[in-house]
């Protein structure tokens, strides 16, 4: 490993141990086991064990716990929980506990010049990452050595968010804007 690659990696490992996480109410019913992410032209909607996550203004008929924002134009990526808005810097994390369930929110060098996102929820339940740009077909499979452990990509192809299954050794990409969300249960690593 480079000494540039070790000291971000050092310089993350210490913010990532100062921050202390975000707690949020936790819901009020039964927490439903598993997640789904369903398209929403250039967004999506994360559900997992009681979260709700907007992503590039994505709309729901209930209010989202989290709203994301993907980086742009030289601005990293923004995130906002309650009353708390912040931009997410590159190498740096946001943890946030709800009930139960944490999510860890990173941003990490994403394909092109734009952070991407990789979503942590739970100890390892499930890692989703969300490039700020759209990516080449021809390199959805270099994704999952980028991004090693992530599950789902998020991925913009002409202006819509698509679904892409990582680390099943083929690409399937799941529509533009489906009906059916895409669901998935806890991984084991």
């Amino acid at each position: 490993m480079g000494k540039m690659a070790m000291a971000a990696l050092v310089w993350w490992a210490c913010l990532a141990a100062q921050a202390a996480p975000l707690r949020l109410p936790a819901a009020k019913g039964a927490v439903a086991q598993g997640g789904s992410v369903t398209a929403a032209a250039q967004g999506a909607l994360i559900r997992y064990r009681g979260w709700l996550l907007a992503v590039d203004g994505a709309v729901s008929t209930e209010p989202a716990d989290v709203l994301l924002g993907s980086a742009s134009r030289g601005q990293a990526p923004r995130l906002q929980a309650g009353t708390l808005l912040r931009d997410v810097a590159l190498w740096s994390a946001v943890e946030l506990i709800k009930g139960n369930a944490r999510l860890r929110i990173t941003a990490l060098p994403g394909p092109g010049d734009a952070p991407a996102l990789l979503l942590d929820f739970g100890d390892g339940d499930y890692r989703l990452v969300i490039p700020a740009v759209p990516i080449e077909r021809q390199a959805y499979p270099l994704l999952a050595q980028r991004f090693p452990g992530a599950d789902l990509a998020l991925l913009l192809q002409e202006g819509r968010r698509v679904m892409l299954p990582l680390g099943s050794g083929r690409v399937q990409v799941f529509g533009e804007e489906q009906a059916v969300p895409y669901r998935f249960t806890k991984v084991k690593r």
